[in-house]
């Protein structure tokens, strides 16, 4: 199984809207014909949180003027801010923030949802504050626990601070073996549950 990641982004930061990459990560598996096929599908934004704070943008200006999912996360997680509320004890470095806000997986790799999400949050290293609505991914909270999720008080939106040791990481120091024969017909299902959940945000 592999993850593969599309995304652009200037090449200099000019406009708020430089400090949010859109990542579409396709989840792909071999047939027993050799060939790739889809069998999950990632929407994800990488916030430049950062490098934000470092040229002094407003982070609630870059993620209000991103999504209305963005923008309700960033006021959860900083009451509108450009720092952590102090309750949610981020004290690690915090390069940029992974917001998974849209998540398509085939039945047939349901039992790798945990590999496949903690692999997504670290393609660009662990210095940084994966985030998700609590329904997202559509696994259980035992198991998003496991991963390092935490819950906000009154809210439904978890995170993890992606540097933080977990029970996940102690079972599978190295990442999850998965082990999956993929079919076309796996490609054609997942292209259409796509389809709705675009259909839907819009």
């Amino acid at each position: 199984m592999r993850l593969r990641c599309e995304f652009s982004t200037p090449v200099a930061r000019s406009d708020v809207d430089d400090y949010v990459r859109h990542l579409a990560i396709n989840v792909e598996c071999l047939g027993k014909d050799f060939e790739s096929y889809l069998v999950g599908k990632l929407a994800m934004d990488q916030v430049l949180w950062n490098d934000a704070i470092a040229d002094g943008e407003s982070l609630f200006d870059i993620c209000d003027n991103d999504s209305q999912g963005l923008h309700e996360a960033h006021a959860i997680l900083t009451n509108g801010h450009d720092r952590f509320r102090p309750e949610l004890r981020v004290k690690h470095v915090t390069s940029h923030l992974m917001f998974l806000y849209g998540a398509v997986f085939h039945p047939s790799i349901h039992h790798f949802r945990q590999g496949i999400l903690d692999a997504a949050f670290n393609l660009f290293g662990e210095d940084s504050v994966a985030v998700m609505w609590l329904t997202t991914s559509g696994l259980p909270e035992v198991e998003l626990a496991e991963l390092g999720f935490k819950k906000i008080a009154g809210e439904t939106l978890i995170y993890r601070h992606s540097a933080l040791r977990t029970p996940f990481y102690d079972q599978y120091p190295k990442g999850m073996e998965a082990d999956v024969e993929a079919l076309p017909e796996y490609e054609v299902w997942v292209t259409n549950e796509w389809e709705q959940f675009k259909n839907v945000a819009d």
